[in-house]
C-alpha cells in the first residue's frame, strides 16, 4: 500500500514570486497533504510587503530572518528542513520552493533520511539541485490558478476526479472526496443542501455515472454524451478552460456547460478563455428549468 505523503513546505520568498503561490499548494496537494507551510524572508524589507495578503489566506507562517549576513534566510531554511525531518514524525516529505541552486545538499541529506523531496523553481535553476529531488515541479507548468473555487462546485468536482483518475479508473468515492477536502479544506456538502457527498454527486448525474454501489462503497466515471437525435446546435463562449486537466465550462444563452477535450472537434491548443464557439447539446429545454442543477454535457464542440 502507497505511503501518503505529508509534506512541510518551505518557501525562500526571497527567490519566490507571491503570485504563484496559490499554483505552487494546489501543485504539492496533487501528491500528498500539506501539515507545515513556512515562508522565510527578511520581512522588515519593504519589497516584501505583496506577500501579506496571501500568507493570511493561506494559513502560512512567515519566518523572520535578518539579513545579518549573506544568505540568511536560506540558511534558515535549511536548518528548518533538516529539524522537521527528524523530529516531527508526521513529516514524510518536504517540499523546497527556490530557484537557487545552493538547497541542492539539504535536498540530497533530507532524501538520504528516506524523506521524499519535492522542489518547485524556475527553468534556470541548476541541474544539481533538480536531480537531488524526487520530483522537481518549473513554475511554467503549474495548474492555473482557478478563482472562487468555493462558488464553482461543477470544477471542484472535476478537479478532484480528474486528479484521482490518474490513479484508477472508475474513481472511488472516498477517494474523491478526500482529493476534494485537499483542494478545499471548508468544502462540507451539507453547505451545497446535502447530507453526503455521495448524494451530491447523484444530483450531478449530467457529469457522472454511478458504475457501482453497495451499502459502504461507491464508484464513479464521467459520464461521456455522443450525438444523438434530438440534440441542438448553440452559440457560446468558453468561459472557463482548465489547460492541464483538459475540460471547461461554456457560457451560452440557455446557460452553462461543461466540456472535455474528447468533445473537441477544433485542436486543444486553439481553445482558450473567451473564444467563441458552436457545439451541439440536449435537453435544452430542461436545463432552463433546472438552473440549480449541475452543468449539462456539450459535445462536438468547434471553434466558431
Amino acid at each position: 500500500m502507497k505511503t501518503e505523503l505529508t509534506f512541510a513546505v518551505l518557501v525562500d520568498a526571497e527567490n519566490a514570486s507571491h503570485n504563484d503561490y496559490l499554483a505552487m499548494l494546489e501543485e504539492v496537494e496533487k501528491h500528498g497533504t500539506v501539515a507545515i507551510k513556512w515562508v522565510y524572508a527578511d520581512w522588515t524589507d519593504p519589497h516584501q510587503k505583496a506577500w501579506k495578503d496571501i500568507l493570511h489566506e493561506t494559513a502560512s507562517s512567515p519566518k523572520q530572518q535578518f539579513h545579518y549576513g549573506k544568505d540568511a534566510a536560506d540558511h534558515a531554511l535549511m536548518m528548518d528542513a533538516i529539524e522537521v525531518t527528524n523530529n516531527n514524525s508526521r513529516v514524510n516529505a518536504v517540499c523546497i520552493v527556490s530557484s537557487d541552486g545552493g538547497f541542492y545538499s539539504v535536498a540530497q541529506r533530507i532524501r538520504e533520511y528516506g524523506i521524499h523531496v519535492m522542489a518547485i523553481g524556475k527553468k534556470n535553476t541548476p541541474e544539481r539541485f533538480r536531480k537531488a529531488c524526487h520530483n522537481f515541479v518549473f513554475t511554467d507548468n503549474l495548474f492555473e490558478v482557478t478563482q472562487n473555487n468555493n462558488d464553482d462546485l461543477d470544477t471542484l468536482l472535476l478537479n478532484a476526479y480528474h486528479r484521482c483518475v490518474e490513479q484508477n479508473t472508475p474513481v472511488y468515492l472516498g477517494d474523491m472526496g478526500r482529493m476534494i477536502k485537499q483542494i478545499n479544506s471548508s468544502f462540507d456538502p451539507r453547505t451545497e443542501g446535502f447530507q453526503s457527498l455521495k448524494k451530491l454527486i447523484k444530483s450531478r448525474s449530467s457529469l457522472f455515472d454511478i458504475v457501482q454501489e453497495s451499502n459502504d462503497r461507491c464508484f464513479i466515471a464521467l459520464k461521456f454524451k455522443s450525438a444523438t437525435d434530438g440534440s441542438h446546435t448553440l452559440t457560446g463562449k468558453v468561459r472557463k478552460w482548465e489547460r492541464k486537466k483538459k475540460f471547461g465550462f461554456i457560457k451560452s444563452k440557455d446557460g452553462d456547460y461543461y466540456f472535455n477535450a474528447q468533445e473537441l472537434q477544433s485542436s486543444v491548443r486553439d481553445i482558450r478563455e473567451g473564444i467563441t464557439v458552436i457545439f451541439n447539446a440536449v435537453n435544452v429545454s430542461e436545463v432552463r428549468v433546472q438552473k440549480d442543477s449541475a452543468s449539462p454535457s456539450a459535445f462536438n464542440v468547434v471553434i466558431a
